[in-house]
């Protein structure tokens, strides 16, 4: 394998998989350790030119945005906080409170589409966070922040208005679904 294949794998590794550490590149390139660094020292160079960066500390490597491009973004990320979370996050976000911690495909389920990208917003402003799922590692659970609360002025779910009614509503809409869905499967 030439070096411009060895950067492209490099490149590709730090994009999907980064941080890793330089053992962990050597022995997914199937390279050893001084010609992976090489590679590595080489991409670094060539990253100062991009808005993507590698960052190394010596012993870690990863893909960042670039100092040239952090004004740029941050003034990104402030238009976007700024903006209302609208219809898709409040339903979403209204789902959290309200029956969480869910899932994402259980969010997805409740409003019917993909949430991923209102999830990733709700979670950059702060809103929801992802916490491990004890029933599954291959997933995260979605639950509100303090953060939440203290915006909308409560100490915690129990003070949501009309919460204890809501979650009965909930909980009788959900035995209702599963008994159709029982008697559906078998018939």
């Amino acid at each position: 394998m030439n070096d411009r294949e060895l950067i492209t794998r490099l490149e590709a590794l730090l994009f999907a998989l980064g941080p890793l550490s330089r053992e962990e590149l050597a022995k997914s390139l199937d390279v050893p350790l001084p010609e992976c660094e090489r590679v590595l020292a080489t991409l670094i160079m060539e990253s100062r030119t991009r808005g993507v960066v590698v960052v190394y500390d010596g012993s870690m490597a990863e893909m960042r945005a670039s100092p040239q491009a952090a004004e740029h973004i941050e003034r990104v990320r402030k238009e976007a906080f700024t903006r209302e979370i609208g219809r898709a996050g409040q339903e979403t976000l209204a789902a959290v409170l309200y029956r969480g911690p869910l899932t994402r495909s259980e969010i997805d389920f409740i409003r019917g589409v993909n949430s991923s990208h209102i999830l990733r917003t709700l979670t950059m402003r702060g809103l929801v966070r992802k916490v491990a799922n004890p029933k599954d590692t291959r997933s995260f659970l979605y639950e509100p922040t303090t953060e939440t609360y203290a915006h909308l002025g409560v100490q915690g779910r129990g003070d949501l208005p009309g919460y204890t009614t809501v979650r009965q509503q909930l909980a009788a809409l959900e035995e209702t679904y599963r008994s159709e869905q029982d008697s559906t499967n078998s018939s």
